[in-house]
């Protein structure tokens, strides 16, 4: 099994990530949340998950949760979630994900990072299923 460990965002990836996050248009969130799903899915269908796969799965349905059921979330929040999503939809990144039991250690990196970062931000607690 691979260890999410083994890849980290440095401080430039995370400063690069921030602007990147700034061009993100929230009026695709439905078009982003479709693919992902769709993405999600491919994943779940290519066979025995491991444990990365796992781990991104369920904080993207963190995700996921937090932006469909708080209907409060400033901008900035849900531009960054997007961010999460749309990162994890690009098979291109800064690992591709064909590369076996390698490819989704960035997603998970750029998605937990989102998470932590998005869980401090907001100052009541979070509605998750």
């Amino acid at each position: 099994m691979t260890d999410p460990k083994l890849f980290k965002l440095t401080e430039r990836d995370k400063l690069h990530y921030k602007e990147l996050i700034k061009n993100i248009d929230p009026y695709y969130k439905k078009l982003i949340v479709d693919v992902l799903r769709e993405k999600i899915q491919n994943i779940l269908d290519s066979g025995d998950l491991n444990s990365v796969e796992f781990e991104l799965i369920k904080h993207l349905a963190e995700l996921n949760s937090i932006l469909e059921i708080n209907n409060n979330l400033s901008n900035d929040i849900i531009k960054k979630i997007l961010f999460a999503m749309s990162y994890v939809i690009n098979e291109n990144d800064e690992i591709p994900d064909i590369i076996p039991e390698y490819g989704y250690l960035d997603d998970i990196s750029v998605v937990q990072w989102i998470l932590n970062d998005i869980k401090k931000d907001i100052k009541k607690p979070l509605k998750v299923n």
